[in-house]
């Protein structure tokens, strides 16, 4: 069995996919291994136990030694992982935790916890030791710090996730992502790695979060933001750069904003802008004053934010630009 076809067997297996055949086979795998003395992974899952003990499983599945050589390249630290497990069984036996460390950290930071990974093609929801929710995306990674709970709670991502952080002011939270680090009391956010696979953007859904660059020899002054909600960073993992702006899609601040809200009858463009401002929590700032006088009568519900002010700067031959983390409403004003 290819390396392919293993992982695709292993994602079946955790949507619950898997024929009653594949199940048994994945089922005698897991035992064989496990009857070999590794037993020190009950908190994780039978396919997420298999894909890091796959070294251990080749000769079961491909007792060729030529067919080994090859799937060892693809995956020497797995392979390293179970030697480390083999030489110090004494110590996993009784330790459900395993330690993993970051090339990429700069910092040379040790991560030490729980990883879990999705394997499967959906997003995959986690719920960590506090009650806070991670939605993993494909192919990302996320460990708890062992010490989670105790003077923080510190979380280590690898890929992009979702998550919705459980208020509690005397224990923040810390998402490492290499050597940028998002650090919130209680919100939901976004992180993720962009295309170029060297920048990072955290966005936030709702509350506060703190975002900033790990640098040596520099703890007392970060390099850092604040973002609130409809706020995004992208951060330079190369020029340890911070640019701050809105994001794609803003929604509203407040879910309970009623829909007479976006109603408007001969109202001035300033009270328009001010309760659009209030209901996505975004600065708007008009250039010129004479553009606040004018009067709009219109109604904007069910639009998003952006076409909201297209429709709005439309009837007075006006134009909005985003300019960091504030929107700009250029025009001559009205007749």
């Amino acid at each position: 069995m290819s390396k392919e076809k293993y992982q695709a067997l292993l994602a079946k297996y955790l949507n619950g996919e898997c024929s009653d055949e594949e199940r048994a086979l994945l089922d005698q795998w897991y035992e064989a291994l496990r009857s070999d003395g590794k037993k020190d992974i009950d908190l994780e899952s039978t396919a997420s136990f298999l894909e890091r003990n796959w070294a251990a499983l080749v000769p079961k599945i491909h007792p060729e030694p030529e067919q080994v050589k090859p799937l060892f390249q693809w995956w020497r630290w797995i392979a390293a992982a179970s030697l480390v497990l083999a030489i110090s069984a004494s110590y996993f036996l009784g330790n459900k935790w395993w330690t993993v460390s970051s090339s990429a950290q700069s910092t040379a930071l040790t991560e030490s916890g729980l990883r879990k990974t999705n394997f499967s093609p959906r997003p995959q929801t986690i719920t960590l030791p506090d009650g806070s929710t991670v939605v993993l995306e494909k192919n990302a990674s996320l460990i708890t710090a062992r010490d989670f709970g105790k003077q923080q709670r510190a979380v280590y991502l690898q890929g992009g996730a979702f998550f919705s952080v459980k208020p509690n002011a005397k224990l923040p939270f810390l998402v490492h992502a290499g050597d940028v680090v998002t650090e919130v009391l209680g919100t939901s956010f976004r992180i993720q790695a962009l295309a170029n696979n060297r920048d990072i953007e955290v966005s936030v859904n709702t509350g506060r979060v703190s975002v900033y660059t790990l640098e040596k020899d520099k703890v007392k002054k970060r390099n850092g933001v604040i973002l609130t909600p409809n706020q995004k960073a992208i951060i330079s993992t190369e020029l340890k750069t911070i640019q701050q702006g809105i994001v794609e899609r803003p929604t509203l601040v407040d879910k309970g904003i009623p829909e007479s809200s976006f109603i408007f009858e001969e109202t001035t463009f300033d009270q328009v802008l001010k309760s659009i401002q209030n209901a996505y929590g975004i600065e708007i700032v008009v250039v010129n004053p004479a553009v606040k006088v004018c009067a709009f009568t219109g109604d904007l519900n069910g639009l998003e934010l952006f076409p909201q002010l297209e429709l709005l700067c439309g009837t007075i031959n006006a134009k909005f630009e985003t300019r960091g983390t504030a929107i700009f409403i250029l025009g001559k004003g009205c007749d």
